[in-house]
């Protein structure tokens, strides 16, 4: 017997292109993925742009007993947590546990592309406040175009990729960046748009030729199912990682070069003034008033420089042969924050995954005890823009103070946790959602 009654007409799906924002319907902080969404990545990266407020903004000595030697922990483990999550984020836009393939591989590749070219933009407008902040998104869209060939692969080989990366890496570096210098081949200046590339891989603030490490290390953790077991063995692979980065720069260097001033600095002294140059897990401040300030924030804008000026400040060949900086025992077994060498990525990388493993796990059980650090992860374009600016409108910079970094990242909470608590997406996410879906879907 057949009804008579005639199927109600369902609601018509909500269009993934449009431009008005989404509401949020589910669970606080699960977005528009559902209960799936993976919180703990989420904090751990909020964790790692309030790190890079206070690497921007804060007071930070050296040492581990004063809140400002803490603090100088920040520098440089911020920015390498953030990449390794922005491998991840890849790793999920592309299938995470179930990679895409054939036709819809190259539609999500083509996303990405118009992803980044959007990102390049906007850390060209970001760049452009005159900030003492050397802004990363441009190496991102860079980056990410570059780990396209590589989303297919499984976790081991980007795993392996990785290593290969954190290990020849600094090298290629070293070598690419002052050979030339000696070979009258030196092509490092910054008024000339062609190279772009060698500054996105070599001379830039993040060589991509090291920070490619982090890309594939959170790639292939994307392609790793997350189970609690698997967590903890992931946090322990971490904290060897550390260990054998930050302990064996320390060993190494006091093996091979005695009298090397890049020893760790454990107890803060009174005045910054007192830290001495170097420290595996320090920033060293500046001598001066009694004033907690880092000499080293971490890479900063850099001023534009002729190919003429680059060839005159490259180093000559000594008596018995070039002297190569950047190549030299030293340099390259050092781990301090912002060196890009293969102790660094091993210990940065590590203090990543450490970080990450752990987050998820208290996500599991604690989600909401996370939501001010989730709230900001979840929307970290926008609040990583956000500070920039205000950065730029308080004339804000390394040493400003740690009450202006308290503010500054308190009040990307408060603003990322009400805007969350309305919308399942931040406004700049929102803009690149819209943009790379309108840009490749068929018409």
């Amino acid at each position: 017997m057949s009804s008579t009654h005639a199927a109600l007409p369902s609601a018509p799906a909500a269009d993934p292109a449009s431009w008005r924002l989404p509401l949020r319907r589910g669970p606080y902080l699960t977005g528009t993925t559902g209960p799936n969404r993976l919180i703990g990545l989420d904090a751990a990266r909020g964790l790692a742009l309030l790190g890079m407020i206070v690497a921007h903004v804060g007071a930070t000595s050296c040492g581990l007993t004063s809140l400002e030697g803490i603090l100088a922990l920040s520098h440089g483990r911020s920015s390498v947590l953030f990449a390794v999550i922005a491998g991840f984020s890849l790793g999920i836009i592309t299938g995470r546990l179930e990679p895409h393939r054939g036709d819809r591989l190259v539609r999500t590749r083509l996303r990405v592309l118009v992803r980044s070219g959007l990102l390049l933009a906007l850390g060209a407008a970001m760049a452009s406040l005159g900030t003492p902040v050397a802004v990363i998104l441009g190496f991102y869209a860079a980056w990410l175009s570059l780990a396209l060939p590589f989303v297919h692969l499984g976790p081991r080989r980007l795993l392996a990729l990785a290593a290969a990366t954190a290990v020849l890496g600094p090298l290629a570096v070293g070598a690419l960046i002052t050979l030339p210098a000696h070979t009258g081949l030196m092509v490092f200046g910054t008024e000339d748009g062609n190279t772009a590339m060698l500054s996105f891989l070599v001379s830039g603030a993040y060589p991509g030729l090291v920070w490619m490490a982090y890309i594939f290390l959170g790639l292939g953790l994307s392609r790793i199912d997350w189970q609690p077991a698997r967590l903890w063995r992931l946090a322990a692979a971490g904290a060897l990682c550390a260990v054998l980065g930050y302990g064996g720069a320390v060993v190494v260097g006091m093996v091979l070069i005695p009298d090397s001033h890049d020893s760790p600095v454990l107890v803060s002294p009174r005045h910054a003034q007192a830290c001495h140059e170097g420290g595996a897990g320090s920033v060293p401040a500046v001598p001066g008033d009694g004033s907690i300030e880092p000499a080293d924030p971490g890479p900063v804008a850099p001023e534009p420089i002729t190919l003429d000026e680059v060839q005159e400040q490259a180093p000559l060949a000594g008596p018995t042969g070039p002297s190569l900086p950047g190549l030299d025992l030293e340099s390259l077994i050092t781990a301090r924050p912002h060196t890009n060498t293969t102790f660094e990525a091993l210990g940065s990388g590590g203090v990543a995954m450490v970080v990450i493993a752990l987050a998820q796990l208290v996500a599991l059980r604690h989600r909401l005890l996370l939501a001010p650090l989730a709230a900001v992860g979840s929307m970290s374009l926008t609040v990583y823009c956000a500070h920039l600016v205000v950065i730029a409108a308080g004339g804000l910079g390394p040493g400003s103070g740690n009450l202006s970094a308290l503010a500054l990242g308190g009040g990307c909470i408060v603003f990322a946790m009400a805007w969350l608590a309305v919308y399942s997406r931040g406004p700049l996410e929102h803009i690149l959602h819209v943009v790379s879906v309108r840009a490749t879907r068929a018409p």
